[in-house]
């Protein structure tokens, strides 16, 4: 799917505000030196080549409803909005507690809220970005006065803990609070696309219950697709590289972020990381990095924020969106 023209066209009607940010990450903290005992391999090896030095593991009986209830409480708490006028929930996870109901109909159980539209959305990785976009068409539209969206994870349940490639992922959550914006500079552009082709460079196959991965796949799919995404939003947009404050993306590695940086002509400090405190924690990794760089201090208002992701499917895309 790509998010057309109609997305740039601002000045049809209001635009959204990201009105609250939250986040979850488990207590326990899982170095290198456990992952390599475990699949033999150099404890090094994860922060040279992917700049992952720890990741956090949910404990035992820690549901990725868990996870994700919490960080929308916190983006509930921190919007300072009532509860009922949320008329949307979106949880974006590719390991949900259950074949069925759907996380998103447990959280809005654990979270005490009024019946609303509540549902996942999966698109592993780029998940979150996803949801957003699905999200200001609700609220844009006026059938949502406002939204949560949560990217949420648990890639600990999916993982064979004696194979090399356990060492790229982590758990945890994060979440926004969307709504209407009255700014009259607000802007949002997206575009996300899906291309099956890819289906088998990352995947969990029928009957079986941890992932296998393709990394030079993952590699070729995400340098190709990602830029592209990038320089077509900033050129809806009206911007260029130069004028991007804020990178948040999805946390994959280190070269494969500057690889993109590098393809889109944005300069590497302006892209915020932290998959060496926390791996890559697919669906949860952009509005988790949101919320520590808005609480850090990290994003002004008037900046420029650009989100980008690639995840399984292949699935990816990019949106620009000016903080206020």
């Amino acid at each position: 799917m790509r998010v057309g023209e109609e997305v740039a066209m601002v000045a049809s009607g209001f635009e959204i505000r990201i009105a609250g940010t939250g986040s979850c990450l488990p207590e326990r903290v899982v170095g290198n030196a456990a992952i390599g005992s475990l699949a033999g391999i150099d404890p090094d090896w994860p922060e040279e080549r992917l700049g992952i030095r720890e990741r956090r593991v949910a404990g035992r009986g820690q549901e990725t409803s868990d996870l994700a209830a919490a960080a929308a409480a916190a983006a509930i708490e921190d919007a300072g909005i009532d509860p009922a006028t949320i008329d949307l929930l979106i949880v974006a996870t590719a390991t949900p507690d259950r074949q069925a109901p759907s996380t998103a109909c447990i959280v809005q159980q654990k979270l005490g809220l009024p019946p609303l539209a509540a549902f996942d959305v999966a698109a592993v990785c780029s998940g979150f970005l996803f949801g957003l976009v699905v999200a200001r068409q609700f609220v844009r539209t006026g059938e949502a006065r406002s939204a949560v969206v949560v990217g949420a994870d648990t890639f600990s349940r999916i993982t064979d803990w004696r194979h090399r490639d356990a060492c790229f992922f982590g758990d945890g959550a994060g979440a926004v609070v969307v709504d209407r914006s009255t700014d009259a500079d607000a802007l949002f552009v997206a575009e996300i696309h899906g291309h099956g082709q890819g289906i088998d460079h990352f995947t969990v196959r029928p009957g079986e219950r941890t992932f296998v991965m393709d990394g030079k796949g993952v590699w070729q799919s995400a340098t190709e697709a990602v830029p592209r995404h990038i320089r077509r939003v900033l050129d809806r947009a009206g911007l260029t590289p130069d004028d991007v404050d804020v990178v948040v993306p999805h946390q994959p590695s280190i070269h494969l972020l500057k690889e993109i940086a590098r393809q889109s002509q944005i300069d590497f400090g302006r892209v915020r990381t932290s998959m060496d405190r926390y791996a890559n924690t697919a669906g949860a990794t952009i509005p988790v990095m949101l919320d520590e760089a808005r609480r850090d201090g990290g994003i002004a208002a008037g900046d420029v924020v650009l989100f980008a992701a690639a995840g399984a499917g292949m699935t990816s895309g990019a949106a620009v969106y000016r903080w206020h």
